[in-house]
């Protein structure tokens, strides 16, 4: 899959997600392993960190540490593609933002061709 972005949503899913399934991946979004939240109130949080050195190597490379250094409400606008899993199936849906607050999640096979192609990263 490559490098992508792992989304909590506390935010409503559509009817038939578990509970307990609420963690999906993405590459709508910045595709550097960041960790966002959509919020119940619909904003999309991205939870800041910045790395450290911890002395150690692995590799030939020095491991990291992150740090977390505060949250950021990204006001984002636009669709984020979120892939996830409801139990042993693969599930696929679209979060729509409108200048920073989410409209809607969707399951992308809602969507009409045209708007899936937009998708596209």
């Amino acid at each position: 899959m490559g490098m992508f972005d792992d989304v909590y949503c506390e935010a409503d899913l559509p009817p038939g997600n578990p509970e307990s399934e609420r963690s999906f991946q993405t590459k709508s979004l910045c595709n550097c392993l960041d960790r966002f939240t959509i919020t119940k109130e619909g904003r999309l949080i991205l939870h800041s960190v910045r790395y450290e050195s911890t002395g150690e190597r692995g590799f030939g490379m020095p491991l990291m540490k992150s740090i977390p250094v505060g949250d950021v409400d990204t006001e984002y606008h636009g669709d984020i593609q979120l892939l996830g899993r409801a139990g042993d199936c693969l599930v696929e849906y679209v979060a729509r933002f409108t200048h920073g607050t989410l409209e809607w999640i969707r399951p992308l096979s809602e969507l009409s061709e045209i708007q899936k192609k937009l998708l596209t990263p």
